[in-house]
């Protein structure tokens, strides 16, 4: 199978159970949306379920192939939001009320189906995806960690290209295990560099560990997009959210870097084929930073969770 970052031999991990230990030996992650966002905005909005595999860092573009990476022993996670706080998605991302919780063990059918689906829009008047039916996501899968938070504000208000800036009671998503104990939070950073978005990941005791952003120009004013660098394929024209010291905000190297994987730790899109992109399922790879703890990592995760959500979902 074609792989764009080109990851180190490390990564290339034998398929097993996504669990808090296992997270120990795992230098990228791969986040994929099950559900799709086409023409789901407003009273449509659902529910955004992910599936999550580990040591790849693409997203195999083949629908028999993808199969087959679906009936690996991984991980997936589906999110718990209101009817009220969906329809709001939209015109306030990042706002809703939401709980994403994480499960090990092989993905359940009706996410399977939910992601090879290219989906029709309707109405989920509950909480849960229509997939799961009257299942309980727990009945499927042991929970290894989970990611939620209160309504707040937006990063922005308005719709389309006519938006507002929040700068208080700002997005968030905080990380707890199984048993309710805290393993880390990330929140959105508002500073007068209002078109750059920023993030500060923190740890159990409220100590800041990280800070992800895109690489800047003009001055730390503009994003910089990724401009192809005559590599491997599929690195043109993105913008990696690079994890960063928190002090200094220089890039943090990657924890796979030394062979021929990403040397920055980064949470990063992924090109999945022309019909995952008419789908609207976005995918990321997660590059940990060298000597982050198991605990660091799922916050990371969830990192990623409060980017798409507070980023990309309104972008689609």
């Amino acid at each position: 199978m074609d792989n764009f970052d080109g990851i180190g031999s490390k990564s290339l991990l034998a398929p097993s159970t996504i669990t808090m230990d296992r997270l120990d030996d795992i230098e990228v992650m791969v986040i994929s949306q099950a559900t799709s966002q086409c023409c789901r905005c407003l009273c449509f909005q659902p529910s955004i379920n992910f599936t999550m595999t580990e040591g790849k860092g693409n997203v195999t573009t083949s629908d028999h192939a993808r199969l087959g990476e679906l009936g690996e022993v991984g991980g997936w996670i589906a999110e718990e939001a209101t009817f009220a706080g969906r329809c709001c998605s939209s015109c306030c991302p990042g706002a809703r009320a939401t709980r994403h919780t994480v499960h090990a063990g092989r993905i359940p059918p009706a996410l399977v189906k939910e992601e090879t689906s290219f989906g029709c829009p309707s109405i989920q008047w509950g909480e849960k995806s229509d997939e799961f039916g009257d299942l309980n996501p727990e009945d499927l899968g042991p929970v290894t960690f989970v990611h939620e938070k209160a309504k707040t504000n937006g990063v922005s208000c308005g719709l389309g290209d006519k938006r507002c800036p929040c700068c208080c009671n700002l997005p968030y998503l905080e990380t707890k295990d199984a048993h309710g104990k805290p393993l880390g939070r990330t929140e959105y950073v508002c500073d007068w560099c209002l078109f750059v978005p920023k993030f500060d990941v923190f740890d159990g005791n409220g100590n800041q560990a990280y800070r992800i952003r895109p690489d800047t120009c003009v001055g730390g004013l503009c994003v910089q997009c990724r401009c192809c660098d005559g590599g491997a394929g599929g690195k043109c024209c993105r913008v990696p959210f690079i994890i960063r010291d928190p002090h200094t905000h220089e890039p943090l190297k990657a924890s796979g870097f030394g062979g021929s994987g990403e040397k920055k730790a980064q949470i990063t899109s992924l090109w999945t084929g022309i019909k995952r992109c008419c789908q609207k399922k976005d995918a990321y790879a997660v590059h940990f930073p060298q000597g982050a703890t198991k605990e660091m990592k799922a916050t990371l995760i969830g990192s990623n969770i409060l980017i798409d959500m507070a980023i990309f979902e309104q972008e689609e």
